[in-house]
């Protein structure tokens, strides 16, 4: 990216099985990454504008909506797409199975799955131009809002909540915390 807006990514430190089919394997303090927010199109249009692009945020927005209802369609199609420097998106089949090939029919799919494969460009950006800071545990900040929400319910004022220098955010599913 030319305008780095975004930051680093930001992580929590928490516990993992070494070996994950064995539930008795010993632990390891491992990271988990911490998603700040979600990007919507609007945001990202916005985005784009601000890196100087030409075109208006709403001229962005529209193709970039364009796309995504363009992109459904080739996937129905049964077509791949391919966005070079992104990836590419592609489906896998839900359904229920059958004895025998005579026995199966387009009633047995029950639903679609969509796939996406990044691109190894992308991948090798990720790898070398990414930053990362520590935010502190997940325990942490649930308990930092959880005062604030008391705070606010007795009518004191407020504060920032966030664990210095965190972006707080949502967690990914990481079993527990630990500070390091």
């Amino acid at each position: 990216m030319a305008n780095r807006i975004i930051g680093a990514i930001p992580y929590s430190l928490g516990l993992r099985l070494k070996n994950p089919s064995e539930k008795d394997s010993e632990k390891e303090i491992v990271a988990f990454r911490q998603e700040r927010e979600t990007i919507d199109l609007d945001l990202l249009a916005k985005h784009i504008k601000e890196h100087g692009s030409s075109f208006s945020k709403g001229t962005i927005y529209g193709v970039l909506q364009d796309a995504v209802e363009c992109i459904v369609e080739c996937l129905q199609g049964g077509y791949g797409v391919l966005l070079n420097g992104l990836g590419k998106f592609g489906i896998s089949l839900r359904c229920s199975g059958a004895d025998m090939d005579e026995e199966f029919s387009a009633a047995n799919i029950t639903g679609v799955r969509v796939t996406f494969n990044p691109d190894a460009e992308m991948i090798h950006q990720l790898n070398t131009n990414t930053e990362f800071e520590y935010v502190g545990s997940r325990a942490a900040q649930m308990q930092a809002k959880k005062e604030e929400k008391a705070r606010v319910t007795a009518g004191e004022t407020t504060q920032d909540i966030t664990p210095s220098g965190s972006g707080g955010g949502s967690g990914s599913g990481d079993p527990g915390d630990v500070t390091p």
